[in-house]
C-alpha cells in the first residue's frame, strides 16, 4: 500500500494520569432512540451521541491502565477488543456507565493473557482483534452481561448501536464521564473502498450516517458496534479528525473471526 497522511487515525487514548479511568464517552442519534437519554440538541455526544440508558450496554468494557480503549465481554472471563489497544498492564472494568462515581455494578479485573489475531498487522490495522483473558470470571448480573457472537454477517444498511467513553469532539479531546450509544449503518463495501482508496481489506467494515455528524473517536477504539442483538464489529480506525463527511469510522468485521474467536477461548 502507498504511504497516506490520513493513515492509520484510530489509536487508543493515554490519559494524562495513569491507571485511573476518569472522564470517557461515546455516541449517538439526536433523535436518541431507546438505547440513549435525550439531551439538548446544543449537548447531543460523540460525535452524535448522547448518554447511554443506565445498565443498557452491560457487554461494554472499560479498557484502562497504561492507556483508554473499549471492549466488548463474551464470556464471564473474556473480553474482545481491538488489537492495537493490546498493551502490559490492561486492567479492565465491567458494570461501569458513569466514570466520577461508584454505582455498584462495577467489577474490575487484571488482564492474564492477550491474544492478539495472529494476521494482525499494526501498520495497515488489517485483522485488528484480540481476546484478552481476565484473571477470574465476572459475576452476570446487574449491568453484566456478555454479547452474542453473530452467525453471519449484516447486511449493508443494517442498524448498529456504537458504545464508548471516547472524545465528544474533535479534533480537540474531550472525554465525558457517562457512557455514550449512537447509531450508526453499516455501509457499502464500495463506499468503504471509495472514502480510503487502497486501505480497506475484507476484515473491515464502515458504518456511519449519511448528513449527519455521527462516528467513533479517540478513545472509542475497542468498543462494540452491536447489531440486532450480536457483535458485528469493534472500534478500529478512521480520520484523526472524526465524523468528517465522506470518511466514515472503520470497524473490525468480527463475522469473520468466528473459528477463531471461539476456537481461542475454548482451547485456553
Amino acid at each position: 500500500m502507498s504511504p497516506n497522511p490520513f493513515f492509520p487515525f484510530f489509536h487508543p487514548f493515554f490519559p494524562n494520569v495513569p491507571n485511573v479511568p476518569t472522564g470517557a464517552t461515546s455516541l449517538q442519534d439526536p433523535e436518541c432512540p431507546s438505547g440513549c437519554v435525550p439531551e439538548e440538541r446544543e449537548q447531543i455526544r460523540v460525535i452524535g451521541g448522547s448518554p447511554c440508558l443506565p445498565q443498557s450496554q452491560p457487554w461494554q468494557a472499560l479498557l484502562y491502565g497504561p492507556l483508554r480503549c473499549g471492549g466488548v465481554l463474551l464470556r464471564p472471563q473474556w473480553v474482545l477488543t481491538a488489537a492495537h489497544c493490546v498493551r502490559r498492564g490492561l486492567r479492565v472494568r465491567l458494570g461501569e456507565d458513569d466514570l466520577t462515581r461508584r454505582e455498584g455494578s462495577e467489577q474490575d479485573r487484571r488482564v492474564t493473557q492477550a491474544v492478539t489475531h495472529p494476521s494482525f498487522d499494526p501498520g495497515t490495522l488489517d485483522n485488528d482483534v484480540a481476546l484478552l483473558r481476565l484473571d477470574r470470571p465476572v459475576t452476570f448480573g446487574r449491568g453484566v452481561r456478555a454479547l452474542a457472537l453473530p452467525r453471519s454477517c449484516a447486511p449493508a444498511g443494517t442498524t448498529c448501536l456504537l458504545s464508548g467513553w471516547g472524545t465528544v469532539t474533535t479534533p480537540q479531546v474531550n472525554l465525558p464521564s457517562r457512557l455514550i450509544c449512537a447509531y450508526v449503518q453499516l455501509l457499502p463495501d464500495e463506499t468503504c473502498r471509495r472514502a480510503y482508496p487502497q486501505r480497506i481489506t475484507p476484515s473491515m467494515v464502515c458504518a456511519g450516517v449519511r448528513n449527519r455528524r455521527v462516528d467513533s473517536c479517540q478513545g472509542d477504539s475497542g468498543g462494540p458496534l452491536s447489531c440486532n442483538g450480536t457483535l458485528q464489529g469493534v472500534v478500529s480506525w478512521g480520520l484523526q479528525t472524526c465524523a468528517l463527511p465522506g470518511h466514515p469510522g472503520v470497524y473490525t468485521r468480527i463475522c469473520r473471526f468466528l473459528t477463531w474467536i471461539r476456537d481461542t477461548m475454548d482451547r485456553r
